[in-house]
Protein backbone atom coordinates (compact mmCIF):
# COMPACT_ATOMS: atom_id res chain seq x y z
CA UNK A 1 0.00 0.00 0.00
CA UNK A 2 2.99 2.36 0.18
CA UNK A 3 2.81 2.76 -3.61
CA UNK A 4 -0.85 3.84 -3.54
CA UNK A 5 -0.85 7.48 -4.61
CA UNK A 6 -2.96 9.71 -6.92
CA UNK A 7 -1.00 8.65 -10.00
CA UNK A 8 -1.66 5.00 -9.23
CA UNK A 9 -5.32 5.76 -8.64
CA UNK A 10 -5.50 7.53 -12.01
CA UNK A 11 -4.03 4.55 -13.84
CA UNK A 12 -6.38 2.15 -12.04
CA UNK A 13 -9.35 4.29 -13.08
CA UNK A 14 -8.04 4.67 -16.63
CA UNK A 15 -7.47 0.94 -16.96
CA UNK A 16 -10.91 0.04 -15.67
CA UNK A 17 -12.94 2.81 -17.35
CA UNK A 18 -11.00 3.58 -20.54
CA UNK A 19 -12.47 6.41 -22.61
CA UNK A 20 -15.40 6.77 -20.20
CA UNK A 21 -13.00 8.29 -17.66
CA UNK A 22 -12.30 11.23 -19.96
CA UNK A 23 -15.96 11.65 -20.85
CA UNK A 24 -17.00 11.68 -17.19
CA UNK A 25 -14.19 14.05 -16.23
CA UNK A 26 -15.24 16.38 -19.06
CA UNK A 27 -18.87 16.23 -17.94
CA UNK A 28 -17.85 16.96 -14.36
CA UNK A 29 -15.82 19.96 -15.48
CA UNK A 30 -18.67 21.34 -17.60
CA UNK A 31 -21.14 20.93 -14.73
CA UNK A 32 -18.73 22.59 -12.28
CA UNK A 33 -18.27 25.57 -14.59
CA UNK A 34 -22.06 25.79 -15.00
CA UNK A 35 -22.62 25.79 -11.25
CA UNK A 36 -19.99 28.45 -10.65
CA UNK A 37 -21.34 30.73 -13.38
CA UNK A 38 -24.89 30.24 -12.10
CA UNK A 39 -23.87 31.24 -8.58
CA UNK A 40 -22.06 34.29 -9.94
CA UNK A 41 -25.13 35.31 -11.96
CA UNK A 42 -27.34 34.95 -8.90
CA UNK A 43 -24.98 37.05 -6.80
CA UNK A 44 -24.71 39.70 -9.51
CA UNK A 45 -28.51 39.89 -9.74
CA UNK A 46 -28.80 40.08 -5.95
CA UNK A 47 -30.93 36.94 -5.76
CA UNK A 48 -30.58 34.30 -3.01
CA UNK A 49 -29.12 30.89 -3.80
CA UNK A 50 -31.50 29.08 -1.43
CA UNK A 51 -34.34 28.23 -3.85
CA UNK A 52 -32.17 26.80 -6.64
CA UNK A 53 -30.18 24.76 -4.10
CA UNK A 54 -33.32 23.32 -2.51
CA UNK A 55 -34.79 22.48 -5.94
CA UNK A 56 -31.52 20.80 -6.96
CA UNK A 57 -31.36 18.78 -3.73
CA UNK A 58 -34.94 17.56 -4.00
CA UNK A 59 -34.78 16.59 -7.67
CA UNK A 60 -31.26 15.16 -7.27
CA UNK A 61 -32.41 12.97 -4.38
CA UNK A 62 -35.40 11.72 -6.39
CA UNK A 63 -33.13 10.96 -9.35
CA UNK A 64 -30.65 9.16 -7.08
CA UNK A 65 -33.36 7.00 -5.54
CA UNK A 66 -34.73 6.17 -8.99
CA UNK A 67 -31.24 5.36 -10.32
CA UNK A 68 -30.55 3.12 -7.31
CA UNK A 69 -32.81 0.46 -8.77
CA UNK A 70 -31.11 0.73 -12.17
CA UNK A 71 -27.63 0.07 -10.74
CA UNK A 72 -27.83 -3.75 -11.06
CA UNK A 73 -28.65 -3.37 -14.76
CA UNK A 74 -25.74 -1.07 -15.57
CA UNK A 75 -23.26 -3.10 -13.50
CA UNK A 76 -24.41 -6.26 -15.31
CA UNK A 77 -25.55 -7.89 -12.08
CA UNK A 78 -28.52 -10.18 -11.86
CA UNK A 79 -32.01 -8.91 -11.04
CA UNK A 80 -31.77 -10.25 -7.48
CA UNK A 81 -28.52 -8.43 -6.72
CA UNK A 82 -30.17 -6.02 -4.27
CA UNK A 83 -30.96 -8.33 -1.40
CA UNK A 84 -29.23 -6.97 1.72
CA UNK A 85 -29.01 -3.51 3.24
CA UNK A 86 -25.37 -3.18 2.23
CA UNK A 87 -26.35 -3.87 -1.39
CA UNK A 88 -28.84 -1.02 -1.31
CA UNK A 89 -26.29 1.25 0.37
CA UNK A 90 -23.67 0.67 -2.31
CA UNK A 91 -26.26 0.91 -5.09
CA UNK A 92 -27.30 4.27 -3.64
CA UNK A 93 -23.67 5.40 -3.61
CA UNK A 94 -23.26 4.38 -7.25
CA UNK A 95 -26.51 6.16 -8.10
CA UNK A 96 -25.18 9.40 -6.63
CA UNK A 97 -23.22 9.96 -9.85
CA UNK A 98 -26.25 10.42 -12.15
CA UNK A 99 -28.18 12.00 -9.28
CA UNK A 100 -25.49 14.65 -8.82
CA UNK A 101 -25.47 15.37 -12.56
CA UNK A 102 -29.24 15.84 -12.53
CA UNK A 103 -29.00 18.04 -9.44
CA UNK A 104 -26.37 20.23 -11.12
CA UNK A 105 -28.54 20.65 -14.21
CA UNK A 106 -31.60 21.50 -12.10
CA UNK A 107 -29.57 24.03 -10.13
CA UNK A 108 -28.41 25.74 -13.31
CA UNK A 109 -31.95 25.87 -14.74
CA UNK A 110 -33.46 27.12 -11.46
CA UNK A 111 -30.74 29.75 -11.08
CA UNK A 112 -31.34 30.96 -14.63
CA UNK A 113 -35.05 31.22 -13.91
CA UNK A 114 -34.45 33.13 -10.65
CA UNK A 115 -32.13 35.58 -12.40
CA UNK A 116 -34.59 36.16 -15.24
CA UNK A 117 -37.50 36.54 -12.82
CA UNK A 118 -35.52 39.11 -10.83
CA UNK A 119 -34.71 41.04 -14.01
CA UNK A 120 -38.38 41.06 -15.05
CA UNK A 121 -39.58 42.53 -11.73
CA UNK A 122 -36.97 45.31 -11.61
Amino acid sequence: MSDFNPVTLFFILYESMGVWLWLLLGLALVLLVGIVTSVLRLRRAGRPVKRPVIAALVVGLIATVAATFAVPAWTLAGPGALSAAIDYAFAFLFALVPGAAVAALVFMMAARRCVSRGAATV
